[in-house]
């Protein structure tokens, strides 16, 4: 990750890697603004989470490993979207 981010720790728990399932009870997507921050599903239970630098904002960060490719993908933390359990 670029320098202007610190990493302040991470989702990932033990058996994290084995869920795969994703959390929209709300019939949102993984591209939508208002889709759940569900740290006990995908992608999250495999997320970094970072501070910039800049603007002190908080950032969740995986690589998304697709068929041909590797992805960086980056979203900024809405503290109301975040789901704890279920």
């Amino acid at each position: 990750m670029a320098k202007n981010y610190e990493i302040l720790g991470t989702c990932q728990f033990d058996g994290s890697e084995n869920i795969w399932d994703e959390y929209h009870p709300q019939q949102t997507t993984i591209w939508s603004n208002k889709a759940p921050i569900a740290l006990k599903h995908y992608p999250y239970n495999r997320a970094d989470v970072l501070r910039c630098a800049h603007c002190q904002k908080v950032y969740l960060t995986y690589t998304e490993f697709g068929g041909y490719y590797v992805d960086q993908r980056i979203r900024l933390v809405n503290p109301d979207l975040i789901v704890l359990e279920e």
